[in-house]
């Protein structure tokens, strides 16, 4: 038993030391013999690269000073790569919170039918979907129904009724007037006559009306009497939800008209940074689809509209509200946003790209261009963020070259032959 733990032991301190029993041969045949020592050996009378991320010597001579990274000129060319010079800039703290884009107060309506009856032909063409419109315009046409009153017969029939009302009524009328003048009745009865003999000449000419306009049917361009239905704002059509020639009921949808020039932001302050909610001056925010922010500053024109009084009882947060340019109307109403609401007054920073800044083993890294194709890893704190910059408290000097595109091909210029693969297992 003695004998064999002393043999494990043996074994394992061959193995600790680099020995491999029995291959010695093999070593030679694949390189890794003497040659190989002296190679390592006269590495360490040389500056030799670093990996950037462990501090591994990777055993290899090279010319360039230790923790230096090579990026050449050709290959910079070859790939999509930048970079900028770290300034000092004006930076703003602000608070994280969520939001929508939405219409502006306005800047949206819902065209209902007025009245029930059928869409009327008309000369121009039915609108279609992203038409652009003026406020008043003229979308579509009704021929209105007759309440109550189907046929044409029955409208005859009130024609005739409210004539022969009017005329009695005429006639009474006439004949108070003068029995007035003989002084037989008083005036109070003639002015009664006289405002009965006004109702029947309303009903009158109201029934004829509504039979003069029993002669329109949809399709058919008859004179008959037709409401315009109008577009109460400016913008485009992004909703049609009646055909040509339909049968309407008042109050049903026809269009939707949306005007994006001008958006609202509504955003949900969290409870916890309401006492940091203090005369924000605008706020600057992302959405999927951009690289870049979208910035509201109220220096420049934007508006702020509202600002909560009263918590949420469900999502414990307070309205915000601002209303902006949609430049280019790039943006959609119904958008997230993900939103930093800028507060307190603004200070000096150096600051460089947020996407200068990359994230290893939990540390914000930053990859400094100190030669045209020399390049070194930076461990850098960070502060405020604001836009699309953000501040460097530490790591990074005003005036330094920062790598905001193609940094992560530097990261495998540093990483060494073996991240390559060429490593050799015994």
């Amino acid at each position: 038993m003695k004998i064999m733990k002393l043999g494990v032991l043996t074994l394992s301190i061959l193995m600790l030391t680099g020995c491999d029993l029995g291959h010695h041969d093999d070593h030679d045949d694949h390189g890794h013999g003497a040659p190989a020592k002296e190679q390592v050996s006269g590495a360490k009378d040389n500056a030799a690269p670093i990996d950037a991320f462990g501090g591994l010597n990777l055993g290899v001579v090279d010319e360039h000073p230790e923790g230096e990274i090579i990026f050449s000129l050709e290959q910079q060319a070859l790939v999509d790569f930048a970079t900028v010079v770290a300034v000092k800039r004006q930076m703003r703290s602000s608070i994280e919170a969520t939001g929508a884009l939405q219409a502006s107060s306005g800047g949206q309506a819902m065209v209902a039918a007025p009245v029930s009856g059928y869409l009327a032909s008309q000369d121009t063409p039915f609108p279609s979907f992203g038409d652009a419109v003026n406020s008043g315009d003229i979308l579509v046409k009704i021929v209105p129904r007759l309440d109550g009153e189907k046929d044409p017969a029955s409208l005859d029939l009130q024609v005739r009724r409210s004539s022969s009302s009017h005329q009695l009524a005429s006639k009474e009328l006439v004949r108070l007037e003068s029995l007035f003048k003989q002084g037989v009745v008083p005036e109070r009865r003639v002015q009664a006559a006289r405002k009965e003999e006004q109702v029947a000449r309303a009903e009158l000419d109201s029934a004829k009306q509504r039979l003069k306009q029993s002669g329109s049917r949809p399709g058919k361009n008859t004179g008959a009497t037709t409401l315009a239905v109008t577009s109460p704002v400016a913008g485009s059509l992004d909703g049609i939800y009646v055909t040509p020639g339909a049968y309407l009921q008042e109050g049903d949808a026809l269009f939707h008209v949306v005007n994006t020039d001008i958006l609202r932001l509504e955003i949900q302050v969290p409870e916890a940074d309401i006492a940091r909610l203090i005369n924000p001056q605008g706020a600057w925010f992302t959405v999927d689809g951009f690289d870049t922010s979208f910035h509201i500053d109220l220096a420049k024109g934007d508006r702020l509209v509202a600002s909560g009084s009263i918590v949420d009882p469900q999502t414990r947060t307070v309205p915000l509200v601002f209303e902006f340019p949609n430049v280019d109307n790039k943006l959609r109403i119904g958008m997230f946003a993900r939103v930093n609401v800028i507060v307190g007054e603004p200070r000096e920073a150096i600051a460089i790209p947020s996407t200068a800044v990359q994230e290893h083993g939990g540390l914000a890294v930053v990859y400094v261009q100190f030669h045209d194709d020399a390049f070194e890893r930076r461990v850098v704190e960070l502060g405020i963020r604001d836009g699309d910059a953000i501040e460097v408290k530490r790591g990074i000097n005003q005036g330094e070259k920062v790598v905001t595109k193609g940094s992560y091909l530097i990261q495998l210029a540093a990483s060494g032959p073996q991240e390559a693969g060429h490593g050799h297992g015994h």
